[in-house]
């Protein structure tokens, strides 16, 4: 009977946490998008994080030996969906989606007829309702890297506008998925473009001069938070006063207790050779499959613990935090 009501009480306290989470089971496995078109990679990108999916780049037309394998090696993992963000005739080839279906994936293609179009549809496909979306001008690259951060941050979608017009597309995306707020994030974006959000009755906060990244809290705490009842409030207090406790504990050298790491994220961790080292090289490093291996880095790199740095076609991973040993 003890145990019983020990599970009782425990679900009482964190089962309104945890229900939201489990409520969104992602779709996709993987996500293949062309490597040099940056918009379609950073539209990606806030749904890749969201739902903790690896992004394969590939070639427009056909696909490299090192992406086969990574699909094959995805696959032999029990991978079974990809999703191709971008059309058949200016992005991804027709030929790649048959050699990714001949591998034995279900392929969805998600596209339309412009950059603006793409990203409006993967709004409405992907995250169906979300009360907030960044805005970008799609040809203005610098905005790429903090719309995704950005984007990220929060859990929402990116839609692109041109300078002095928001397109029917993005119109229709704002509509659909419910938008009541929108992060304008760089520079020319017109006022006739704010003009014709707020006439929508949209809310508008320009990146930089209304709001700072650092300000904003993820829109999953928030979530969350609304979901508090009496019950789970106490069992937040316990656990946030925990957290005060290791905070103050270890806040002098910014190291991150090893403790925190599971098994396997201590294990990648070490095989980071003077705390880098390029991606390919740690499922050999760990005896991890390329795709576990994948997730580890996503997780770890979402903890701010580790960071990825692009190069070739790979990634050089690097420690961020070091790790200390309270043992």
């Amino acid at each position: 009977m003890k145990k019983l009501g020990a599970i009782v009480i425990f679900s009482l306290l964190f089962m309104p946490l945890l229900g939201p989470i489990m409520a969104e089971a992602s779709t996709y496995d993987v996500i293949v998008v062309r490597g040099d078109i940056l918009i379609d990679y950073t539209v990606a990108q806030a749904y890749s994080q969201k739902e903790k999916i690896p992004i394969l780049l590939t070639d427009p037309r056909t696909l490299s030996g090192f992406s086969k394998r990574e699909l094959m090696g995805f696959y032999d993992e029990g991978a079974r969906k990809v999703l191709i963000i971008g059309g058949r005739t200016d992005a991804i080839s027709e030929e790649i989606e048959l050699e990714i279906a001949n591998i034995g994936y279900e392929v969805t293609r998600i596209w339309d007829w412009d950059r603006a179009g793409t990203a409006a549809r993967v709004a409405i496909d992907l995250w169906k309702s979300s009360r907030e979306s960044v805005i970008i001008n799609g040809s203005i690259e610098e905005s790429y890297l903090i719309a995704s951060k950005f984007a990220m941050k929060r859990g929402i979608p990116i839609l692109i506008t041109n300078e002095n017009s928001l397109p029917a597309s993005t119109q229709d995306a704002l509509e659909k998925i419910n938008a009541r707020k929108v992060y304008v994030v760089g520079p020319m974006i017109s006022d006739n473009v704010v003009k014709t959000l707020s006439s929508k009755g949209i809310t508008v906060e320009r990146l930089g001069k209304d709001i700072n990244i650092s300000d904003i809290v993820d829109l999953k705490e928030e979530g969350l938070n609304l979901q508090i009842d009496i019950l789970s409030l106490l069992g937040g207090l316990i656990i946030g006063a925990l957290s005060l406790l290791l905070i103050f504990r270890f806040k002098k050298d910014n190291s991150v207790p090893v403790f925190v790491l599971t098994e396997d994220e201590r294990k990648l961790v070490q095989a980071l050779k003077n705390g880098e080292d390029r991606q390919e090289k740690l499922p050999e490093a760990t005896n991890f499959s390329r795709p576990k291996v994948t997730r580890l880095v996503m997780d770890l790199e979402s903890k701010g613990i580790i960071f990825r740095e692009k190069k070739g076609k790979t990634y050089k991973i690097k420690l961020d935090k070091p790790i200390k040993d309270t043992r």
